[in-house]
């Protein structure tokens, strides 16, 4: 059957490689007519089969079964031949039988290849097989992810690619987890190479590196520099509530966008918690802050970070929290009270949210909390109408009506300012909450405030195209009896809508 039979029968749906032969014949038997057989072992014409699909390659080998050397030889080869692109190439946990010749393979090969990212995981990369890879990574400039998670090689090899670091302006991943031969020299190398580089590197992982005190604080100083940095993982460290300390201190620095901190299991007590809530008040970038399995977090600490982001003292207080942090994962810290876990767990159910969303939510559930209303004194009388609605409009008129029952300076404006009041029964009505304490007085107002507020919004367009509520006339006549803070924000451009229970789409900054 001749070659153009061939494309046109098979229809060109793959284009990975198996670190199994069998495997790879097993495919091309399934993409060749049946009338075909192929020899046991493949030859590059067969390979070219896996290429039909247009556009870059990934090569993945897992490790189920051990890869030759002549075998990724073979399928590199292919790769250049066929003028491909390599998007991801992976060696996950794969078995090598020769691995100093190998990976000299690798430094060799792909230096004429376009590789976007590299994965070579859990395997463990002594010293010799990475400077073997540094003639390829040291004159890359096109790779974006590198992955040596697992690896056993020391900073004495990282010298040997911290070129790589300095001139690769397209790295944004870096992951060099799971080797504690790395150390604070290692962490000291690469953050010094990272910092006078021209990349732009948004996610760098260390965990389980062997960092101490040292290696912290040369990373610290890199995220002070580094404006790019996303993500940041140090998790299974022994960084402490010091190495917490200098961390702190670069996330209070505007410089720092970054919004991702790991730091499970590094034996942080409530000290350093303590310290990091202070910078997440601050701080506007951070999205999650992860600090799981630290057995020297109490309660106590717990309850000041969470306090950062949800202050119950007061509405103003949680309007001036963080909203930006709500992934706070405090999970495995066994001195926690379940109160303050279930908090954490709702305020993670906000993660995804815009601000203003989140700062409803937290509003809502002060309000349910608060049973008897809350305490509005702190704010602007130009604000309440738009801070009464909300209540209303989420937990009812009960909440609204004991929220307006909290305020006294408020109440007695209205009162004295009325002008259905005479002058002689002004005095009897000083003290608003005093005569709330009538039952019969009480229901009277509560009656008065349900019918003050619209039960639906109904908006009519006058023929200036301006738009308006049909209650509009009766609401004003209705605060034309209050201070001049309302008659003056009724006079102001950008009226606040009249329809106050239902007004929801308001925000607190």
């Amino acid at each position: 059957m001749s070659p153009l039979m061939n494309e046109a029968i098979m229809p060109p749906r793959r284009q990975y490689f198996y670190d199994d032969e069998s495997l790879n014949q097993e495919a091309t038997e399934m993409l060749m007519p049946t009338s075909c057989t192929m020899p046991r072992r493949q030859s590059s014409c067969d390979d070219d089969l896996l290429f039909l699909h247009p556009g870059p390659v990934d090569l993945i080998y897992g490790a189920e079964t051990p890869l030759r050397t002549e075998v990724l030889a073979r399928h590199l080869s292919s790769v250049r031949r066929r003028k491909k692109r390599i998007n991801h190439l992976s060696f996950l946990g794969t078995q090598l039988n020769d691995s100093e010749g190998l990976f000299r393979l690798l430094g060799k090969k792909l230096k004429k290849l376009n590789v976007k990212e590299l994965s070579i995981d859990q395997i463990p990369i002594r010293n010799q097989e990475l400077m073997s890879l540094a003639s390829f990574l040291n004159a890359n400039t096109t790779l974006k992810v590198l992955d040596l998670s697992g690896a056993r090689f020391d900073a004495k090899a990282m010298k040997e690619i911290s070129c790589f670091f300095k001139k690769n302006p397209s790295l944004e991943v870096l992951v060099l987890g799971d080797n504690k031969c790395v150390g604070d020299e290692g962490a000291a190398l690469v953050s010094t190479a990272l910092q006078g580089g021209r990349g732009a590197l948004r996610t760098l992982s260390l965990q389980g590196c062997g960092l101490g005190l040292s290696g912290v604080r040369q990373i610290s100083t890199f995220l002070t520099n580094c404006p790019s940095l996303r993500m940041l993982e140090l998790s299974n460290n022994m960084i402490g509530d010091a190495g917490v300390e200098l961390l702190a201190e670069s996330i209070k620095n505007p410089s720092c966008q970054l919004e991702f901190l790991g730091l499970n299991s590094v034996e942080v007590g409530d000290r350093g918690v303590l310290i990091l809530a202070d910078a997440a008040k601050t701080n506007r970038s951070m999205t999650s802050l992860s600090l799981q399995n630290n057995a020297g977090i109490t309660s106590f600490g717990a309850a000041h970070l969470l306090k950062s982001t949800y202050n119950t003292q007061s509405l103003q207080s949680i309007l001036k929290g963080n909203h930006t942090l709500t992934n706070l994962n405090v999970r495995g810290c066994c001195r926690i009270g379940s109160s303050l876990l279930r908090l954490a767990d709702e305020l993670l159910s906000t993660q995804g949210m815009a601000k203003h969303q989140v700062i409803r939510f937290k509003v809502s559930k002060y309000t349910k909390m608060k049973g008897n209303g809350i305490v509005l004194e702190g704010f602007d009388l130009k604000l309440l109408p738009h801070i009464l609605s909300f209540v209303g409009q989420t937990n009812g008129l009960s909440y609204l009506f004991q929220s307006i029952k909290s305020m006294p300076p408020l109440h007695s404006q209205y009162e004295l300012s009325s002008k259905n009041i005479e002058e002689t029964n002004k005095s009897k009505f000083k003290n608003f909450l005093e005569s709330l304490k009538s039952p019969r007085r009480a229901k009277k107002v509560y009656e008065g405030c349900t019918a003050s507020f619209p039960k639906q919004r109904s908006i009519m367009r006058n023929q200036d195209g301006r738009r308006t509520n049909k209650h509009e006339a009766s609401m004003k006549k209705l605060l034309t009896s209050n201070n001049n803070a309302y008659k003056n924000l009724l006079s102001s451009k950008k009226q606040p809508s009249c329809n106050l229970p239902h007004v929801c789409s308001l925000t607190f900054s």
